[in-house]
């Protein structure tokens, strides 16, 4: 019997994927996502942060040292002193797993391919200790203000934000990292927006799917030899993630990496997502799932440019 709350069509495409699986995934999605936010360390430490917040009666539990769980709060965290000073950023616990994928190293150059609102900029800023220069674009016009505010608020300096399609940006030079955090069908975000789990259908896959083709072509074109390309999405879709990635190692002068050590719970690929056999390397890439996480859901890839 399909769920009420799914569509047939992704019902069927989740009982293949998740398999045994399955129920434990539908419970998780139809859950309320917990608030989590991640400690902004430009500004803050993780114990300053916690100690602050205790004692305005929120109770809490760690994510690691990156971030905080939210068990109970009488008041929207928004709203507090801390969250305006930029001492942390709201952010979901699978979203804080991806920035630390680039490996930064101090002075380095880093490009955010969509970097509205600015989470995963800001987290870059921070890793770096605001040393090396990182450029944000975003097409979004409307999204582009949240960005400018969310990179004041956090403390980010040497930022260059800069509105323009990442497809047709004309950078001078190549990066030392680029972060594609590509736009996607949302189905990893069911929990935070139930819509989605009706309002995609194959339709949005196979758009998306071309448009992240375009974006991670971009993003390797834009690298320097031997710089890393981490691509990511929330969806929970194959043909938005390793199918991208297989095309990614067929088409493109690019390997995978391991992934590095995270704080979140990362699971193997998909290595045949509906019956499909896909390239070796995709098995290097990751995904983060809501019900082993009891978070959205993510995937992550690492790809090194090669010198050809």
């Amino acid at each position: 019997m399909v769920p009420a709350t799914l569509s047939p069509y992704m019902y069927e495409r989740y009982k293949e994927l998740y398999g045994a699986e399955l129920d434990s995934f539908l419970s998780t999605i139809d859950r309320p996502l917990d608030t989590t936010l991640r400690v902004n360390t430009l500004k803050t430490s993780f114990n300053a942060l916690s100690s602050h917040l205790r004692r305005r009666g929120v109770s809490l539990e760690p994510i690691d040292t990156v971030g905080m769980r939210i068990i109970d709060a009488q008041f929207s965290l928004s709203s507090t002193p801390e969250h305006l000073f930029g001492h942390f950023y709201l952010q979901g616990a699978a979203e804080m797993a991806v920035a630390p994928q680039l490996a930064c190293e101090r002075n380095e150059s880093v490009w955010d391919m969509c970097a509205a609102p600015g989470g995963k900029t800001t987290h870059v800023c921070q890793l770096m200790a605001n040393t090396g220069v990182v450029v944000a674009t975003d097409v979004s016009s409307s999204k582009l203000q949240a960005l400018k505010n969310n990179v004041a608020r956090m403390g980010c300096r040497d930022t260059i934000i800069i509105q323009s399609d990442a497809r047709t940006f004309t950078p001078s030079t190549k990066f030392d990292r680029v972060l594609l955090d590509a736009p996607c069908t949302g189905s990893g975000v069911m929990r935070k927006d139930p819509t989605r789990k009706t309002s995609r259908g194959r339709e949005d896959i196979v758009f998306m799917q071309a448009l992240q083709k375009g974006l991670i072509e971009k993003a390797i074109a834009s690298v320097r030899p031997g710089g890393t390309v981490v691509y990511a999405t929330c969806s929970l879709e194959p043909e938005e993630n390793e199918m991208v990635i297989d095309w990614a190692l067929r088409t493109q002068p690019v390997r995978t990496e391991p992934l590095l050590a995270s704080h979140a719970v990362i699971s193997p690929a998909f290595a045949s997502p509906f019956g499909k056999r896909l390239n070796e390397g995709v098995s290097l890439c990751g995904r983060i799932h809501p019900h082993t996480n009891d978070s959205n859901g993510m995937f992550i890839a690492r790809l090194t440019r090669l010198d050809r």
